[in-house]
């Protein structure tokens, strides 16, 4: 692997990893969190969002440079979005708050590996 693709490589590998949790167990990861059953909505929402991260992590795993900028920007906006969902409180604040720490890291890798490869 080549070494400036290294961050990219983990963000996808993470993101698969995510996304498959999501998918399969996101019911599981929302009592966890959240300490209650998810909404059928919640449910709903959970399953898309782990459908994101997988697509998207597939895709960084697959072509680490194509795209980059734009999932950095998919993970920030992400990020930003779940922010105030986690500030209005509820039983989605906690499960909000960790998604929006999840897609920050997601941005932050790609940014940091991004930046290396620039200099």
């Amino acid at each position: 692997m080549n070494p400036r693709s290294r961050g990219m490589t983990v963000a996808g590998a993470a993101g698969v990893a995510w996304g498959g949790l999501l998918l399969l167990r996101g019911d599981v990861v929302w009592r966890r969190v959240a300490g209650s059953a998810p909404t059928p909505h919640a449910a709903w929402a959970v399953r898309v969002l782990g459908l994101r991260h997988l697509l998207q992590g597939i895709a960084q795993t697959v072509w680490p440079w194509r795209w980059a900028r734009l999932w950095v920007a998919v993970d920030a906006t992400h990020a930003a979005t779940m922010l105030p969902l986690a500030v209005v409180g509820g039983p989605s604040r906690r499960p909000a708050l960790l998604s929006a720490v999840v897609a920050a890291a997601g941005a932050g890798t790609v940014a940091a590996t991004l930046r290396r490869s620039s200099r």
